[in-house]
């Protein structure tokens, strides 16, 4: 298997504040994940946030969301091992696996799966990114069917409700977890930044959970940290955790 954190590294991993947590303090991201919910919620959609653990296992991490036994973002240069069998969440689609059982368990027609949270990467650090960025995954699951008309209905409401009237355009993707997969970028006036991956949700992913025939869903992830320095003009992602007391002092808020 692959070298696993130190107790010492995994301890102060761990320590890294939740932005997206309430428990932990106000911050402006909390606003984001809540904006969110509300453009993309139908009237009458059971809404269900599930917080998930930092540590999941490595079969929710890759297995059960489809990817190859060999995919390299497997290897310990992109994932943050903790023994044979789990790993720090590389991503928050890491928890949709056992969100889902959990709806197989108590199904309802139309729901949104929440589950936001910090993530862990081996990223190299510069304005863009960062090894403990926050990530939104929403997935609307419904019983019934779903199209590529209804995932660019949703991601206009997005973008709609958290940045009106920015350029924004859809970029095929593939990803392990979603048919007709996309990327989401948005134009900063500038550049094209990429924001969000979405797709429809993998029949083979719900079948895993038990939600097989007549299920099927909408699969969005939002780079939470992005998403924000859109909102209120931030140039630099590590200022979302400065501890200047000047600058957190503005990030309570979405006003640029």
């Amino acid at each position: 298997m692959p070298t696993p954190l130190t107790p010492a590294q995994l301890t102060r991993d761990l320590a890294v504040r939740d932005l997206t947590d309430p428990a932990a303090g106000p911050h402006a991201i909390q606003l984001v994940v809540e904006r969110a919910v509300s453009a993309v919620a139908r009237t009458g959609t059971d809404v269900r946030r599930w917080p998930g653990d930092r540590i999941v296992t490595i079969a929710d991490n890759y297995d059960h969301l489809g990817y190859h036994p060999d995919d390299i973002t497997r290897d310990a240069r992109y994932t943050r091992y903790v023994d044979a069998h789990h790993v720090l969440r590389s991503h928050s689609s890491a928890m949709i696996p056992a969100a889902l059982r959990a709806l197989e368990a108590r199904p309802a027609d139309d729901v949104l799966l929440v589950c936001p949270g910090v993530v862990y990467r081996r990223d190299s650090i510069d304005r863009l990114h960062s090894g403990t960025p926050h990530q939104l995954d929403l997935w609307r699951i419904t019983r019934g069917t779903t199209d590529k008309a209804d995932l660019e209905h949703l991601v206009e409401n997005l973008v709609g409700t958290l940045l009106p009237g920015r350029p924004w355009r859809l970029e095929p993707r593939r990803h392990p977890y979603t048919v007709d997969g996309g990327q989401l970028d948005v134009h900063t006036g500038t550049e094209w930044v990429e924001v969000a991956e979405c797709g429809l949700a993998h029949p083979d992913v719900l079948a895993r959970a038990g939600l097989g025939d007549g299920w099927s869903g909408l699969a969005l992830g939002m780079g939470l940290d992005r998403m924000l320095m859109l909102l209120k003009g931030i140039p630099d992602i590590r200022l979302l955790r400065s501890a200047d007391p000047a600058v957190a002092a503005q990030l309570g808020d979405l006003a640029p």
